[in-house]
């Protein structure tokens, strides 16, 4: 199987990037002993920002693989499996 988020890697990995920096940031505000408030603002983007770079990803597993797949004779499997995706993320 290959991704179908080829389109947006560059985007996907600078969001990623910039998630990364936000953590080391927040690793750095409890080392530094940081007001919780502060701390749990900086961790409310993170998960903003992982969830945005999550919808990307599922948007293009759905227009790209989801789509594929229903046209072909193994669509049922990959409707099964994006309704599992869904609820895990939706978890998150």
């Amino acid at each position: 199987m290959t991704s179908s988020y080829g389109q947006h890697r560059k985007n996907i990995l600078t969001r990623l990037r910039r998630i990364e920096g936000q953590l080391r940031g927040i690793q750095k505000m409890v080392e530094d002993d940081k007001y919780c408030v502060d701390v749990l603002i900086q961790l409310s983007s993170v998960i903003a920002a992982s969830q945005k770079v999550g919808l990307i990803i599922l948007k293009d597993h759905i227009n790209g693989c989801v789509r594929n797949a229903v046209k072909k004779e193994d669509g049922e499997s990959y409707v099964v499996e994006l309704v599992n995706v869904v609820e895990k993320f939706m978890k998150s």
